[in-house]
């Protein structure tokens, strides 16, 4: 069973006992990222979440690593556009010494001059190896091409100049804004006592409740875009998507989620039989969703050689205008249903999965489906259901894309605006 509590403080707390498991997976959940950074903050949000593993008032970097490690435990951290988490994965018996060592580290970081320089270098070099990776590059340029300057839109670790500028005072007043209660979510999946673990909670957390954070968002624009992007590579990478409001509730999200799935999520979808399989004009192509407070992306994404990104253009301009048509069986949808439902019954004994779903499912929807309602949703969903998404959501919708790669790119400029003039 699934329970959601208000702390004193603040803080929002779920948490799902699961019986047949002896792990448990807890996260601390900041609901703020890079994109409420405003233009000299950049980067400042990242780079906050490396140092609070550097020590605290009472435990120093290592000592904060040891105890985790020692009781077989892992420790980690992830830094998103509108969401930092923190969170431990190890025995359902050690779940207070991760609640204890995380609080302390949202809460009683030292921030240690020494030690910002030292992490500076290594964000730089992290930031450098995503520059080596062009699949990762091309997402940034497509992002920034579909909506220019706008925050969703910034790199989510800063670029090196930014790095540079950061201050401790910077990261100081960053965190005194938004590491409060109000402005969190704990989450908790597995072997646990819930009176014992929020007990805790309540002790380790500031008693002062500050209220939610106020943050100025506001929702991005998108342009109408077909862009290239000269490279050092031999393969062009492409992206190619929209952005559209987030579906309206639950079930609309699955809806989504099945017709993305039987499109590109799987190995059987049309994404991959149709232009991997039998044309094989590329080796790496897959759908994606991304959800942002106040708007939804859907992605395409494949990479292929200069000498077949038209012919790879042209057939991903076929698949999309077949979906448009209403060209889907009721077979792919079952297909792409089951591949779902046999996903989620094996994700049941993966805590730090559930854990996440709690917090994923909360802030899209305001509630959460256990896994027995969520395999009984996903195996309501009908042809009528996916054909309606792709009326409200899909059609009518210009795509844009984006290719990065070889230097010969603008060789094929004429071919590649094709598609884009027979799809919009």
């Amino acid at each position: 069973m699934i329970h959601t509590t208000l702390l004193p403080c603040g803080a929002t707390v779920l948490l799902e006992e699961v019986e047949h498991t002896e792990t448990v997976s807890i996260g601390f959940w900041l609901l703020s990222g890079s994109r409420d950074e405003n233009e000299s903050e950049l980067g400042v949000s990242h780079f906050l979440e490396h140092m609070l593993f550097k020590g605290t008032r009472n435990r120093t970097g290592y000592q904060i690593a040891q105890e985790i490690d020692r009781v077989g435990g892992m420790l980690n951290a992830f830094s998103e556009k509108e969401y930092t988490c923190y969170y431990c994965t190890l025995p359902g018996e050690h779940v207070l010494l991760a609640a204890d060592i995380i609080s302390e580290m949202m809460f009683q970081s030292l921030l240690e001059p020494e030690e910002i320089e030292k992490e500076r270098r290594v964000i730089m070099n992290e930031i450098l190896a995503v520059e080596d990776s062009p699949e990762e590059l091309a997402y940034d340029y497509f992002l920034f091409k579909l909506w220019s300057r706008h925050p969703l839109a910034r790199k989510i670790t800063g670029t090196i100049p930014d790095i540079r500028k950061i201050t401790r005072n910077r990261l100081v007043d960053f965190h005194e804004q938004w590491y409060v209660p109000g402005n969190m979510i704990i989450s908790c999946a597995g072997c646990f006592d819930q009176d014992l673990l929020l007990n805790r909670l309540e002790e380790n957390l500031p008693k002062e409740n500050t209220g939610t954070v106020k943050k100025n968002r506001v929702e991005p624009q998108e342009n109408v875009c077909w862009d290239y992007v000269s490279g050092r590579f031999n393969q062009v990478h492409l992206y190619a998507g929209f952005s559209f409001p987030i579906p309206a509730d639950i079930p609309e999200l699955y809806h989504f989620l099945v017709f993305s799935t039987l499109f590109g999520e799987s190995m059987s979808s049309r994404l991959f039989q149709n232009i991997r399989e039998k044309m094989g004009i590329c080796y790496s192509i897959y759908s994606m969703r991304t959800f942002f407070n106040d708007i939804t992306l859907w992605t395409i994404y494949a990479s292929t050689g200069i000498e077949t990104i038209s012919e790879l253009i042209q057939a991903l301009g076929n698949e999309i205008q077949g979906v448009l048509e209403h060209q889907i069986t009721a077979e792919e949808i079952q297909s792409a249903i089951t591949h779902l439902v046999g996903g989620v019954s094996i994700s049941k004994d993966d805590m730090e999965t559930r854990m996440r779903r709690l917090v994923r499912q909360y802030v899209l929807g305001g509630e959460i489906h256990d896994i027995p309602k969520t395999i009984k949703i996903l195996q309501s969903i009908t042809r009528n259901d996916i054909t309606r998404f792709i009326d409200t959501s899909l059609k009518n919708k210009p795509f844009n894309l984006l290719a990065y790669g070889t230097k010969r790119l603008h060789r094929k400029k004429k071919d590649y605006f094709t598609f884009v003039s027979r799809s919009t």
